[in-house]
């Protein structure tokens, strides 16, 4: 099978071609279109396999040449870089480096995903950029108000400024013109936010409703009612064949703590930094959720805290709860809750 190793940038591409034995076969560069770069494959016969670095721009390369091509694999980037690591990087020379892991089979993969699940997954990522948004005005808000209101000038009917009576007291109460005209604005940005983030979430209900698995993960406490954070789950996870174990499907959630052993030493730090954040926060939003809902993830809940603090038994709660998840989507069955346990 021929090799081909690819550097792919916005602009150009740089390739290396083995043939079946290894050997150099071809290095070249070309200009990034869809005629150069299917005109290029097409020029090898017989069976190929293609490799690149999982960039941003991955999926637009993947489409053109998938028909084309017999194997194709995308390598994890913070993985490669630590064989591919040099003093002599260059596109050539990294474009070589991919087509000699790939023919060995040492290039450490990621996972290739349907264009499909690719979009919605972009769908939630950009729903989740608006919140941050939306947070970040929340808390210029706040900030506002305590550099102009003593805390006894504030109401006592509501805790939450942003509820429907907050709203219309910021609306009402008097400030500085200039002060004023910034609560104005962000009042305004919140406004169209929210509405926006509304409109996406419709959206996505709307494009979700045949999602494989769907109908088994709401039957897991804290995903019952959930208006996104399942469909995150599911397009994050996308293939849970992929991960052999729970643990890895956790880990890939970013719900394990860093490990430093050696011997009979055993340190454990926070959690792991190389995880996919978007479902670490699902499934942390979830658990709040989920501990009100299962008696069992409640009472160990309850036991973690009684040792280790708040902070600690919810993300030991969120890790139990993916376990859960992991099983509950690999055997295609609804939820079975466990007996709670002894505090």
């Amino acid at each position: 099978m021929i090799t081909i190793g690819v550097d792919f940038h916005k602009q150009t591409s740089s390739y290396h071609v083995l043939d079946e034995n290894g050997k150099f076969l071809k290095r070249c560069k070309l200009k990034n279109n869809e005629e150069n770069i299917r005109k290029f494959i097409q020029s090898f016969q017989g069976p190929k396999q293609v490799a690149m670095e999982a960039t941003r721009n991955w999926g637009i390369f993947f489409e053109c040449i998938k028909d084309l091509v017999d194997d194709f694999q995308l390598g994890h980037p913070k993985k490669m870089k630590a064989i591919t690591d040099s003093e002599t990087k260059n596109d050539k020379h990294d474009a070589q480096m991919i087509a000699k892991l790939t023919y060995s089979k040492f290039l450490p993969k990621a996972h290739v995903s349907h264009l499909d699940n690719r979009q919605l997954r972009s769908l939630l990522r950009y729903r989740h950029f608006l919140v941050k948004q939306r947070r970040a005005i929340r808390q210029q808000v706040q900030t506002l108000i305590d550099r102009n209101l003593w805390p006894c000038d504030r109401p006592k009917a509501f805790k939450d400024i942003f509820c429907k009576k907050g709203i219309q007291w910021l609306k009402s109460i008097t400030l500085h013109e200039r002060e004023r005209f910034i609560l104005d604005q962000a009042l305004e940005s919140f406004e169209d936010l929210s509405r926006r983030i509304l409109q996406i979430e419709d959206y996505v209900n709307q494009q979700t409703a045949e999602l494989k698995g769907l109908e088994y993960l709401r039957t897991t406490p804290g995903f019952k009612t959930s208006r996104v954070n399942a469909y995150i789950v599911l397009l994050e996870t996308d293939d849970i064949h992929r991960f052999r174990k729970a643990n890895g499907f956790a880990h890939y959630a970013g719900l394990v703590p860093r490990e430093h052993s050696s011997g009979s030493k055993q340190r454990h730090g926070r959690l792991v930094k190389n995880a996919n954040m978007h479902l670490r926060t699902a499934f942390i939003e979830s658990t709040l959720a989920a501990i009100r809902l299962d008696k069992g993830l409640k009472s160990y809940y309850k036991k973690v805290k009684k040792s280790s603090g708040s902070g600690s038994a919810i993300i030991a709660c969120a890790r139990k709860l993916s376990y859960a998840v992991y099983h509950v989507l690999k055997d295609q069955r609804p939820y079975r809750a466990e007996s709670p346990v002894a505090a």
